[in-house]
């Protein structure tokens, strides 16, 4: 037992850090953000960041600068080096999850919530990625730990609050203001179930919000007015209209009560005993976790912009509430033992049948993942057979089985699956026949537009090391632009292409295509001397 922390650790470094950099960067995230670290490399754009060759305010700098700092020493940004950050944060956040698990539930809990959030599927994904919210998940937790230690007694209000005012800042920089919200929401909703506001108080010393207004003003005061960019505007944009109003991802308020159980699988039905026994138990732990885990998903449900990303912070609580009523289930509680079995026989279960029907799709898979599918389904079934084995002689045996059948699945996964999908996932091909065919940098006279393809210009950009486009939006701004003097190649989207008036379209010319971030993108060519 003394040597399961370490060994969780090692088992979460193979599955996050495993073949980190053995295939592309996948839009629509994962290039815009390597290429806004890109530009700061090449063109100098440390304090705004700049994508495609222009002033985001999409995100604040916070994650580029790790990016470009992990890809000073190769000199470029890599999918390697991209991803890396989200990894390392990913291992920090299971390493601060065993060390709270083990002072809230017991020194056995630990190793299991470590194991339980390593391979929970989104939390995994995330830590694979090229993108903000491993990070984000991170820092809030760091928050939140500092909460736990203050509201413990174990801490005073210096250290406490340096550590979470701080995490704070740099959540902020990182995401903006959600950044703050998340950790004074936790903070609040547990002070308020646990009817108690000393612990919050004492979180709140007079220099605790001056430290993070040292932290995050200093950041605004460089980068207000630089090349045009302001805070405010950034803020009513992405902040306040995303939240009323949405903007790329409009959902329902119930949308997490559908993405959530695929999300926490294979620990989705373990997570849900928890939350139902924290919910009768209300003690002290109790009320932690579900304010944690229930403030986080309640915010982004009430916004009207949803993804199932955002509620990441939420991970490390539902982790230890799945652990919790595990180790619940080793006791006298029939009915919890009754529930744990069932919750882990059917990923068990599911396992055995994914691996028999991955063979009868045989025909629907594309040509280059054949190999891979026939890998993966031998590790659903070796880990699904196995992992009911153990489960019928020990519950516990069981549990710590399907934690490790999970782990070789998505090994497998990493090693085999994701590169032979590259070449339909990933835009490099398309970028290169871009730049080829249009004679990379500026085309030969007008820049190249680009309409209704979401981030695949980030992703151009990105695998040319520097062909910007220019963003317009639909097909009158086409039309203009290749009736206007010298405009001659526009990157679209098939419904933008139909949308053209017949007459244009028939003095272009479709010069290439490719299916690229559920788009079907065109490059256009207006042939010279064409209407």
């Amino acid at each position: 037992m003394r040597h399961a922390p370490g060994a969780v650790l090692l088992f979460a470094a193979i599955l996050f850090l495993w073949n980190l950099g053995g295939y592309d960067l996948w839009a629509p995230d994962e290039p815009y953000f390597a290429e806004g670290a890109r530009e700061m490399l090449a063109d100098g754009h440390w304090i705004v960041p700049h994508v495609n060759g222009t002033l985001t305010t999409d995100k604040p700098p916070l994650f580029f600068w790790v990016v470009a700092g992990v890809s000073l020493p190769a000199g470029e940004v890599t999918s390697w080096t991209a991803r890396l950050p989200s990894a390392l944060a990913s291992l920090a956040s299971v390493a601060l999850t065993m060390r709270l698990a083990g002072r809230l539930l017991g020194a056995a809990s630990g190793p299991l919530a470590g194991a339980v959030l390593a391979t929970t599927y989104l939390f995994w994904d995330k830590a694979r990625s090229a993108q903000i919210d491993a990070l984000l998940s991170l820092l809030v937790l760091g928050t939140v730990y500092a909460f736990v230690r203050v509201r413990e007694e174990a801490w005073g209000a210096a250290r406490g609050g340096a550590i979470f005012w701080g995490c704070a800042a740099l959540a902020v920089l990182a995401k903006g203001p959600v950044g703050l919200l998340l950790p004074l929401g936790v903070a609040a909703a547990v002070s308020a179930l646990d009817r108690d506001a000393r612990p919050w108080r004492r979180l709140v010393p007079w220099w605790g919000p001056l430290l993070f207004a040292g932290l995050v003003g200093s950041w605004v005061a460089l980068a207000h007015g630089r090349d045009g960019y302001s805070v405010w505007a950034a803020l009513r944009e992405h902040f306040f209209e995303r939240a009323a109003r949405g903007m790329h991802h409009v959902q329902p308020p119930w949308y997490y009560a559908q993405v959530l159980p695929a999300h926490l699988l294979p620990w989705t039905g373990v997570v849900l005993g928890g939350a139902v026994v924290a919910a009768r138990r209300r003690d002290a732990t109790a009320r932690l976790l579900l304010g944690w885990a229930g403030f986080v998903v309640l915010f982004f449900s009430i916004s009207t912009e949803k993804r199932g990303l955002y509620v990441l912070p939420a991970y490390p609580a539902f982790a230890m509430l799945a652990a919790a009523f595990a180790r619940r289930a080793e006791g006298e509680d029939r009915g919890a033992r009754s529930w744990l079995a069932a919750a882990l026989g059917v990923p068990a279960g599911a396992y055995v049948l994914g691996a028999v029907a991955l063979p009868l799709l045989r025909e629907r898979l594309p040509q280059q993942a054949l190999d891979a599918a026939l890998v993966l389904s031998v590790a659903l079934a070796v880990s699904g057979a196995v992992a009911l084995v153990a489960l019928a002689s020990a519950l516990r045996r069981g549990l710590w089985t399907v934690a490790a059948g999970t782990g070789v699945v998505y090994f497998v996964v990493a090693a085999t699956v994701h590169p032979a999908l590259d070449p339909v996932k990933s835009a490099r091909a398309f970028a290169t026949t871009v730049a080829r065919i249009t004679g990379h940098p500026d085309a030969a006279g007008k820049p190249i537009v680009t309409a209704g393809l979401g981030n695949v210009p980030e992703a151009i950009a990105y695998y040319t090391r520097g062909l910007y486009t220019e963003e317009r939006s639909g097909a009158e701004a086409v039309a203009r632009h290749f009736q206007e003097e010298g405009g001659r190649f526009a990157i679209v989207s098939r419904e933008v292409y139909e949308a053209l008036p017949e007459e244009l379209r028939r003095g272009l010319s479709i010069r290439a295509r490719a299916r690229v971030s559920r788009a079907d993108a065109l490059l256009l060519e207006r042939a010279r001397g064409a209407p």
